[in-house]
């Protein structure tokens, strides 16, 4: 028991914590989400059934992520030129951050 408390300790000491900027760019894209995208995927990104949820893309789906935003797909309309490249940027930190 012991040395999972301690093992649990080195993890979260250790663990890379993110700098002011990510923080920034997290609160950021929490904002512009709950402004524009929290409708149909949910507070928090807590998922509503009408779209999917967010919380499951992975670090590698960013140009997956990119292209439904900027182009729609089904009922999701296109976001091109209303949300810019740094919007979706934060939007991407703040998924990040909530990832599964």
């Amino acid at each position: 028991m012991r040395r999972i408390v301690i093992i649990a300790f080195i993890s979260i000491a250790f663990a890379p914590q993110p700098t002011r900027a990510q923080e920034v760019a997290v609160a950021l894209g929490e904002t512009i989400y709950e402004e524009n995208c929290s409708t149909c995927h949910g507070e928090q990104l807590r998922p509503t059934g009408a779209a999917p949820d967010l919380k499951n893309l992975g670090a590698d789906d960013r140009p997956k992520f990119e292209t439904m935003v900027l182009n729609g797909r089904g009922q999701m309309p296109a976001w091109k030129g209303a949300i810019s490249d740094d919007e979706r940027a934060a939007i991407w930190a703040y998924i990040r951050s909530r990832a599964r």
